[in-house]
């Protein structure tokens, strides 16, 4: 409740405005109970960065699931369908841009550490994602799975970055499939 109370704070109000206080206030809890908590600012961050990563990295794990349950029985993948796939977990990470702007907010106001780092392409979960996608990717007919990957989930983060600050619902089906093509001899697709 106080780290999804932090997220609200600082989507709505912006990163200076996160106090003790704040978070209180918006969770509706008795004034000191956030600093019993988290008793220092950065206490705070580390629970807002948790529930952040702890949320990405279930999207990630529904979308990567889904994607091999699709795929299970297929020596390849098809560009349509792995694009499909893609601007849905886009769909499904921009359903709650608050946890979207937050995490902006944090990358843009962190200094380097451990804490922004497991924010950025430096965490553990980047780093299993880029096999997992690598792996999907030699389906599709990659010769260099890996470094595609690294672009197709920076792809995906710019995506996901458009469509919370143009609030449109464009499908991004037709990029992320230019991509995919664009990454393999076009016949094995």
């Amino acid at each position: 409740m106080i780290a999804a109370s932090a997220v609200h704070v600082i989507a709505r109000d912006g990163l200076r405005s996160l106090t003790h206080r704040a978070v209180d206030r918006e969770a509706a809890i008795p004034q000191g109970s956030t600093s019993y908590y988290a008793p220092t600012r950065h206490a705070l961050l580390e629970l807002v960065v948790s529930v952040l990563a702890e949320r990405s990295i279930a999207d990630a794990e529904r979308a990567m699931t889904q994607l091999r349950v699709s795929m299970k029985d297929q020596v390849r993948v098809d560009a349509l369908t792995l694009a499909a796939r893609i601007d849905e977990l886009v769909t499904v990470l921009t359903s709650r841009p608050d946890d979207m702007k937050v995490r902006y907010a944090l990358l843009l106001e962190l200094e380097a550490g451990a804490l922004r780092d497991r924010l950025t392409e430096k965490s553990d979960v980047h780093t299993a994602m880029i096999h997992a996608v690598g792996s999907v990717l030699s389906k599709l007919g990659s010769a260099h799975p890996e470094s595609h990957a690294v672009e197709l989930i920076t792809l995906t983060d710019s995506l996901v970055l458009h469509r919370i600050m143009s609030r449109s619902d464009t499908s991004f089906e037709p990029i992320i499939k230019a991509y995919l093509l664009g990454i393999v001899d076009g016949s094995a697709c």
